[in-house]
């Protein structure tokens, strides 16, 4: 072998090594990621709304909206409920060079309580604001305070029942980010279609529950016998994980 072949297999020796050097030292490094990210994992699993302490967060913000909800319909003299429904949802965080989450995972629950009502509703609803407020719901971005003031004159009346029948209905704030929305439709109203249950997504929620029952069957079956429905929603997230 002359002095230039053995020159060039010297080099490819080598190179092959460190190739392989290369290739090993990437893989443990590899293994070692996936190995921390799975004990990481093992010692901080993601929320779970049907364990302690989140179960207890949960259940107390689900109650705080009832209380909303039943006072909202005692203000309008609101007889048994037509259907309450539940919807909790947990989704997970995105920590990547993209997106940044500034939660590992969260969770949030609806609450959807529907009455009928039999009493005209504005001369009931002009009281609204201070009845949910003795139940800790402030006044929100549409309520009755503020920029409407007394509900007396027709014009008050008219901007009143324009937020009350509208979407949006009447808004009020709860503590932690929560929220209640207050809203009124008349017997003729076309009658909304339910939500879809809430499951798991892959790639999505990790976590999703649907309890209780639409009000919707139930107000197709009552509404020749009462001119209004109420409906009352609760939204809030009542828990969240750090990084």
């Amino acid at each position: 072998m002359g002095w230039l072949a053995g020159h060039r297999l010297a080099d490819h020796v080598l190179t092959s090594r460190s190739n392989s050097w290369v290739r090993r030292g990437f893989l443990c490094l590899l293994v070692a990621a996936l190995a921390e990210a799975a004990s990481g994992c093992a010692g901080n699993p993601k929320l779970d709304p049907t364990s302690e302490p989140v179960a207890s967060e949960r259940k107390a913000v689900v109650d705080s909206m009832l209380v909303g909800a039943r006072a909202a319909g005692g203000q309008f003299g609101a007889g048994t409920r037509l259907g309450v429904r539940t919807d909790t949802r947990c989704e997970a965080g995105t920590d990547n060079w993209k997106i940044h989450d500034p939660y590992r995972s969260q969770c949030s629950v609806e609450v959807v309580t529907a009455y009928s009502v039999d009493i005209p509703p504005l001369p009931a609803v002009s009281d609204l604001d201070a009845r949910l407020k003795a139940e800790r719901w402030g006044p929100g971005e549409r309520t009755l305070t503020g920029d409407l003031g007394p509900v007396e004159s027709l014009e008050a009346r008219n901007q009143l029942a324009r937020r009350l029948y509208g979407p949006a209905g009447l808004g009020y704030v709860g503590a932690d980010g929560a929220a209640l929305r207050v809203r009124l439709q008349t017997a003729v109203t076309a009658v909304a279609t339910p939500e879809p249950t809430v499951t798991a997504i892959p790639g999505g929620i990790y976590f999703g529950s649907t309890e209780g029952t639409n009000w919707q069957e139930a107000w197709v079956k009552e509404r020749t016998h009462h001119p209004y429905l109420l409906v009352v929603t609760g939204y809030a997230p009542f828990s969240k994980q750090p990084w």
